[in-house]
């Protein structure tokens, strides 16, 4: 995805690459994986983020590597571990210059959550 003075917005359901590129320049890239589906069990984001930022949101079973670096800016993970066993591997690399790169773990979405346990349960 490129952002260049706008935004992007990647969420819901939609196929990973096994290799994506986000590149925000004054600008924001959402890119939200818990409803996504992966095309390899490994995913690498390369992220450029220049005056810009990009916001990563993974699934809870997701293990997540960030190899980025940040100059006069920040790559911050805060997702954590995984907290089930059996998800994608997902590396973030890259570069934030005055820009930001923000990783989290959230639940699924309420909605899907009821619905997942409702496929479940037959």
């Amino acid at each position: 995805g490129v952002a260049i003075l706008g935004g992007v917005s990647r969420r819901g359901r939609w196929l990973v690459p096994n290799s994506f590129t986000a590149f925000a320049f004054m600008g924001g890239i959402e890119l939200d994986m818990r409803d996504a589906n992966f095309a390899e069990r490994t995913v690498t984001i390369h992220v450029t983020a220049i005056m810009g930022g990009v916001e990563i949101t993974v699934p809870e079973d997701a293990t997540v590597r960030v190899t980025g670096i940040g100059i006069l800016g920040a790559f911050d993970d805060s997702s954590s571990e995984a907290l089930t066993a059996g998800g994608p591997t997902i590396i973030v690399s890259g570069v934030a210059f005055m820009g930001g790169v923000d990783i989290r773990r959230r639940p699924p979405k309420r909605d899907k959550l009821d619905q997942r346990r409702a496929r479940e349960l037959g």
